[in-house]
């Protein structure tokens, strides 16, 4: 059977280091990937011909007459969800920064932790929830017949609830430890 590793100095400073480098990298990605969703949102505004030809040869509908207010009311719907995104990142970010501070599992985390969480999962039902208005805005200068309210739910949807949903249980566990340490401080 293998004994346990002692925790000396040079072994909680070599996991402190370890603990660091998952924090920024995980930083980095969650800046990365918010920068990236933000780049899709605005592909219409970039090229707006190419966009309108892949959208609706995707859709079978002929949709190049879209006009301004109905191009900036999808991409407004789009960059308010983006805006919950960008919550939860700043919120894990918060949450990232007391753990760093302390390397300890405090409310603090928990609570930034949870919220991070809850902004995430917001995002990704009321983006299932508001997909048919995509469709619904941009087949609206079409005739009635043409209009579409179309769902669209992709994989992709799932891995969000389930990061998001895991990083809730796990700020949840955070703060019932977080209260068990300060019990058993109370008994010492």
């Amino acid at each position: 059977m293998n004994s346990p590793t002692p925790l000396t100095s040079a072994h909680q400073a070599h996991l402190r280091r370890k603990v660091s480098a998952v924090i920024w990298t995980l930083r980095i990605v969650a800046c990365i990937y918010t920068a990236w969703v933000f780049w899709l949102i605005v592909l219409p505004l970039r090229d707006r011909p190419a966009f309108l030809e892949r959208l609706g040869n995707y859709w079978q509908r002929d949709i190049h007459g879209v006009t301004d207010w109905q191009l900036w009311s999808a991409l407004g719907l789009n960059l308010a969800l983006w805006s919950l995104l960008l919550a939860a990142v700043f919120c894990v970010w918060q949450a990232s920064r007391h753990l760093l501070q302390n390397m300890g599992i405090g409310p603090a985390t928990s609570l930034w932790l949870q919220r991070g969480a809850w902004f995430g999962l917001s995002a990704s039902f009321l983006g299932l929830l508001f997909s048919p208005l995509m469709s619904y805005f941009y087949t609206l200068h079409l005739e009635p017949a043409l209009h579409l309210w179309r769902w669209e739910f992709h994989p992709n949807f799932l891995m969000d609830v389930l990061t998001c949903g895991l990083l809730l249980m796990v700020a949840h566990l955070m703060a019932w430890m977080s209260e068990i340490a300060e019990e058993n401080k109370a008994f010492v």
